[in-house]
C-alpha cells in the first residue's frame, strides 16, 4: 500500500514541474484520473490499515450503546442501511472515498489553479493517507469544512454554518473550527497581524505554565473516547509530548511567518488569505493546549490539514524560482510520509 501511494505521490510532483506548460483540459483529464486512483486506494485498503479494523468493529456491532453514543450518526446510520442490503464494510470505505476525495479535488481546483498539482504534493503526500485512508470520517468533515470556507469568504454565513453542521454530523471534532467561523472573515489589519504574531510564544507560555484547555471542556462532552484518551495518557500509553519539538509544529510556525511577513502580496492572489493565517495560528494553538492529551491535542492539529495545502501553495507567489518551492514541498512531504512508514503509522 505504501508503494502505491508513493507511486501515486511521484506522478504528482513531477506533474507539479510541468503544470505551468499543460492546458486547463489537459489538467482537468489527469485530476480526474488522479482521483479514480487515489478513491480506490482509499476504498480497497488493506485491513491492517490504522483505524480500519475499529471502523469494522463500528460496522458490525452499530448497536452497541457505547459505539452508538460515540460515533457521528451518519457512519451508525449508514452501517445499518448497507447492513440491509448484505453489503460489508468495504461500502463504507467506498462511500466516504466517495464524498471526500472528489469533493476537496474539485475545491483545490477551485481554490489553487492554476498550481492544483503542486498544492496536490502536500495533500497526497501528507494528509491522503491521514484523513481519506485511515481517519475516513475526519477526512469527510474536513471536506465540508473546506467547503464551507468559499461562502464563509463571501459573506454567506448562513450557508457556511450550515456547511460546519453537516460536517459535525461526518465527525464530532468539526466543531474545532467553530472560532475560524467567528472571527474568520475578519479583515488583517496591523492589530491583527500583532496579535498573530504574538500567538505562538503565548501558546508556548501557557504550556510551560501547566496549561491544559481539556479541563475546560465540560465534563458531559467528554465522557467516553476522550475519557479514554485521558486514561491511556496519565498511564503513560504514549511518549511525553514536546509540542515544539515536532516536525509539524516547526513547518507551520515557519509558514505563520511568512504569512505574517508576505500577507499583502499574498493577499493579491488568495481571496482566502486573511482566513487562513487565522487556520494556522489556531492549528498551532491546539497542539499546545491539548498536549496534556497528545493523541487529542495531534487529533485536533491535523484537522486543518486541507488548510495547509492551500497555504503551502501559496509559497508560489512569495519565493522564486517556482521549482524551489515545488522541491521543497517534495521533499517535506516525502519525508513526513518515509517517518509515518517507518513508523508503520498508516499500515501495520
Amino acid at each position: 500500500m505504501d508503494i502505491l501511494i508513493l507511486s501515486v505521490f511521484a506522478i504528482v510532483v513531477v506533474l507539479s514541474f510541468i503544470e505551468d506548460y499543460m492546458s486547463v483540459w489537459q489538467k482537468m483529464i489527469i485530476l480526474f484520473t488522479v482521483g479514480i486512483a487515489l478513491i480506490c486506494l482509499s476504498t480497497f485498503k488493506p485491513m491492517t490499515t490504522a483505524d480500519a479494523s475499529n471502523y469494522e468493529i463500528f460496522f458490525y456491532n452499530n448497536d452497541d450503546t457505547f459505539i452508538e453514543v460515540s460515533t457521528e450518526p451518519t457512519y451508525i446510520y449508514m452501517s445499518r442501511l448497507y447492513l440491509s442490503f448484505g453489503l460489508g464494510i468495504t461500502a463504507i470505505f467506498f462511500t466516504y472515498a466517495l464524498l471526500s476525495i472528489p469533493l476537496k479535488l474539485v475545491l483545490l481546483w477551485k481554490m489553487t489553479t492554476p498550481y492544483v498539482f503542486t498544492a496536490m504534493i502536500v495533500y497526497v503526500g501528507v494528509y491522503f493517507p491521514l484523513h481519506d485512508v485511515v481517519q475516513i470520517r475526519c477526512g469527510v468533515a474536513v471536506a465540508f469544512v473546506l467547503l464551507a470556507l468559499i461562502p464563509l469568504a463571501e459573506r454567506q454565513y448562513l450557508k457556511a454554518y450550515a456547511l460546519l453542521v453537516v460536517a459535525t454530523l461526518f465527525h464530532y471534532s468539526s466543531l474545532a473550527f467553530l472560532p475560524i467561523f467567528l472571527v474568520g472573515n475578519m479583515k488583517i489589519n496591523k492589530y491583527w497581524k500583532y496579535l498573530l504574531a504574538a500567538a505562538i510564544p503565548v501558546y508556548m507560555l501557557l504550556y510551560l505554565a501547566g496549561f491544559s484547555a481539556f479541563s475546560l471542556i465540560p465534563k458531559s462532552l467528554i465522557e467516553g473516547k476522550l475519557d479514554i484518551y485521558k486514561d491511556m495518557s496519565d498511564a503513560g500509553y504514549w511518549d511525553k509530548y514536546i509540542p515544539y519539538k515536532q516536525i509539524p509544529f516547526l513547518a507551520e510556525f515557519g509558514l505563520l511567518c511568512f504569512f505574517l511577513y508576505f500577507y499583502d502580496t499574498i493577499e493579491k492572489h488568495c481571496k482566502y488569505a486573511h482566513i487562513l493565517i487565522k487556520v494556522i495560528a489556531l492549528e498551532i494553538g491546539y497542539l499546545f493546549m491539548f498536549a496534556e492529551v497528545e493523541v487529542l491535542g495531534n487529533r485536533l492539529h491535523e484537522l486543518f490539514g486541507m488548510f495547509n495545502v492551500l497555504a503551502y501553495t501559496q509559497l508560489l507567489y512569495i519565493i522564486k524560482p517556482r521549482y524551489a518551492v515545488r522541491i521543497g514541498l517534495a521533499a517535506f512531504s516525502l519525508i513526513y510520509y518515509l517517518a509515518q512508514m517507518y513508523n508503520e503509522v498508516y499500515f501495520h
